[in-house]
């Protein structure tokens, strides 16, 4: 077999495609505790499926958890402030129309999006303003405005047998809502004690009313933003039997960690008055499996309205995102619930799959794992939408780690609740109760706060104290950034240096345009052990370092057996390494030794 490996840059700029739609999928508090995140005992095959089309980020973070802040959040791209922090957010939007969108919704709408909303998207589980205090059985003539009233073309959600009741999201199969002392799961059986089907509680009905929006959307060729919201697993852990079937609870995972932080302050700590209202919480083993059993069964409803993508052909033109708008406790740290600054309170799942003109095909389904927030959704719906991002959010968008999973993430993520607020970053998580006291804690080896190790770190204290003032950030850059005050690099295409790459190659691959003897590097090995992936010894190996801080380029490895067509298709993603020095060494196996011959090249993706 003859082997020729050459460096070049390929003309691979991403053609200008029509906008694309988007299907916004938020989930009411789903820990990342699922298949794709790495837990096995979880079935959720669908959202796993779309995690292996996609970007999955294993370090996401949201503002708020709670679910009014945590959505105002998302929607707005702001950092939650004292007036932001709690359910009564969405109080803050314009009651007048705005000269600037009001979110990345009303952008979309501004812009020739139609744009709907099925399901608790914002705080409410119908999109509108409920009043406060808490009361479950009003009319619907008391909630009269959206909580966000300039964003939506259309707002849908019928309450079915629930009524007009405040809080359909909390329905029980007989048509009934929660009150005080409710239970606080239910195991859905008919008469003979059979499963219930889907559609015998809400979610199930919301998913069949965003099919039936999608067809719409097809037969009309109109061009959407489809916000769906599915209430479970939130409390009540109320689902079909067939999905507590999928669970033992004696095969279950104990909870983690078992204990109260070491050494926190009593406000880090302190238990969500949320499951107070239930009776008979029981068995908490059993409680679990009801958690459980609400992620499979919203992981089916999600199934079913991308199946619909699917089938009427909107898929590969569709930004589909799948976002829980917060963590919660099961028993970890001995708390239920999810008003905690705590790992488990603030770390929820992130899938955002692009349109197919943008799926990097040699990254699909490797997750991102730099940090990143909640307010980033903002830019990053904007970017890939074509539209610029109005003044006022502040996140940084996602495109690059969605072009490239190795790029960096943010150096932390900021997020309060009430008093306390708190800043994460890869290896430490900041804790202040408002009253000048601070619990610190090491994420280094374990991502979960197990001993308050402040007194023994006063200068990491001190440094993330001061972050808590300052939004994060990431560091990428641009090769307009790059190549600033060097007219030699002027021109992306030309080779400054003269030793045959391209200036936009070397910026990509983290060389050094003005020197002819550096240039990126490639290399082809032979007989390279793979036995810890599964593969048998003599493997081929193509290998390559590139760059992680470009924003708007990603290389890329290709072969042909005829110098024409080029593919990435006889390649497998085996790994990267982190270098140092902002580059990484990607390796890929090559899946078709038996070929008469094979061409290898690098090229690049751009923006």
């Amino acid at each position: 077999m003859k082997f020729c490996v050459l460096i070049s840059l390929l003309g691979a700029a991403v053609a200008a495609a029509a906008p694309p739609n988007v299907l916004f999928i938020a989930v009411d508090d789903l820990r990342p505790e699922l298949g794709c995140y790495g837990a096995t005992h979880m079935r959720t095959p669908n959202i796993d499926r779309l995690a292996s089309q996609g970007r999955m980020f294993t370090n996401h973070y949201v503002s708020v958890p709670t679910c009014g802040a945590s959505r105002y959040a998302l929607m707005t791209g702001l950092r939650p402030t004292a007036l932001s922090d709690d359910n009564n957010a969405f109080l803050q939007m314009p009651t007048v129309l705005p000269d600037q969108p009001e979110s990345w919704v009303d952008l979309l709408r501004r812009n020739g999006w139609h744009t709907v909303s099925l399901g608790k998207v914002t705080h409410e589980p119908d999109g509108y303003q409920w009043n406060y205090p808490v009361v479950y059985d009003i009319g619907r003539s008391s909630a009269i405005f959206p909580d966000m009233r300039f964003s939506w073309n259309e707002l849908l959600y019928d309450h079915n047998k629930w009524g007009a009741q405040r809080y359909p999201l909390f329905a029980y199969a007989d048509g009934s809502s929660r009150t005080d002392n409710s239970p606080a799961y239910e195991i859905g059986v008919d008469a003979l004690g059979k499963s219930l089907p889907d559609d015998a509680y809400p979610d199930g009905q919301t998913a069949q009313a965003a099919i039936e929006k999608l067809r719409e959307f097809k037969e009309d060729n109109r061009r959407f933003c489809l916000a769906v919201g599915f209430a479970k697993p939130h409390l009540p852990f109320n689902a079909p039997k067939a999905y507590y079937d999928l669970y033992d609870p004696a095969t279950l995972p104990p909870p983690y960690p078992a204990s109260k932080p070491s050494g926190a302050t009593a406000a880090t700590t302190v238990q969500s008055g949320e499951p107070g209202v239930y009776s008979a919480i029981g068995d908490r083993a059993v409680l679990r499996r009801a958690y459980f059993a609400c992620v499979s069964y919203t992981d089916a409803q999600v199934g079913k309205v991308l199946a619909e993508l699917d089938t009427l052909g909107l898929a590969d033109n569709t930004i589909v995102v799948l976002w829980g708008d917060h963590g919660w406790c099961l028993d970890d740290y001995t708390l239920l619930g999810k008003h905690v600054v705590l790992e488990r309170g603030l770390h929820s799942p992130l899938i955002i799959r692009p349109p197919a003109s943008l799926r990097p095909e040699i990254y699909a389904g490797v997750p991102a794992k730099g940090i990143v927030e909640t307010i980033d959704l903002y830019p990053t719906v904007a970017e890939l939408c074509g539209l610029a991002t109005p003044p006022g959010p502040v996140g940084n968008s996602l495109v690059p780690l969605l072009r490239n999973p190795f790029a960096p993430g943010k150096n932390q993520a900021y997020s309060r609740y009430q008093n306390l607020t708190t800043v994460r970053t890869p290896s430490w998580r900041l804790i202040n109760n408002g009253s000048g006291v601070n619990d610190l804690y090491d994420l280094s080896a374990v991502s979960y706060e197990l001993t308050n190790v402040a007194a023994a770190n006063p200068a990491v204290v001190s440094d993330l104290a001061a972050r808590l003032a300052v939004p994060g950030s990431r560091p990428g850059v641009t090769y307009l950034a790059w190549s600033a005050g060097k007219p030699s690099l002027a021109d992306p295409a030309a080779d400054a240096d003269h030793d045959g790459y391209a200036n936009r190659l070397e910026y990509a691959a983290g060389t050094d345009p003005l020197v002819a003897g550096s240039h990126p590097a490639s290399t082809l090995d032979s007989g390279v052990d793979l036995s810890s992936f599964g593969f048998s010894s003599n493997e081929f190996v193509f290998s390559f370092i590139t760059a992680t801080l470009p924003n708007d380029v990603t290389v890329n490895p290709a072969t042909s057996l005829n110098l024409q067509n080029w593919s990435f298709g006889s390649l497998q993603f085996l790994d990267a390494v982190d270098l140092g020095n902002s580059t990484t060494r990607m390796r890929f196996r090559l899946t078709t030794p038996n070929d008469p011959k094979r061409f290898f090249r690098l090229g690049l993706s751009e923006e």
